[in-house]
């Protein structure tokens, strides 16, 4: 959220623009790499537009590691609950095969059995 914050209203401007007239001189900066910019005493004035500039895209480098970080885990974690699912569905689909085999048979059996009685009782009448 802060990354868009940042990368729209760099983008889009509330306010007009200031115009500023162009330095007539350089700053004298010197720059030590472990610490931030300093400024000599004969000109006060320093421009951290670089120095904010790699702030924003510190943030924005952190902002998109951590999406993407979190995006791959949504993504693992959404194909494993799946994999589990299929594979408990493909058991129950087995055990309900299973189950109507049997019927079946039973079925058969008892289909067997009738017709077995109802011949006897038709011997039974002609006799």
């Amino acid at each position: 959220m802060l990354f868009l914050n940042l990368q729209f209203s760099a983008n889009f401007p509330t306010h007009p623009p200031v115009q500023t007239p162009p330095p007539t001189r350089t700053p004298a900066i010197t720059q030590n790499p472990d610490t931030a910019p300093t400024v000599s005493p004969s000109n006060p004035e320093v421009d951290l537009s670089s120095q904010g500039s790699k702030d924003i895209g510190v943030t924005a480098l952190t902002g998109s590691i951590i999406t993407s970080v979190t995006s791959l885990v949504g993504f693992i974690i959404t194909t494993v609950i799946t994999w589990r699912r299929e594979k408990r569905e493909a058991f129950l689909a087995e055990i309900q095969r299973k189950k109507l085999e049997t019927e079946l048979e039973k079925s058969k059996l008892e289909l067997e059995e009738l017709r077995k009685s109802k011949v006897k009782k038709v011997r039974s009448k002609k006799s």
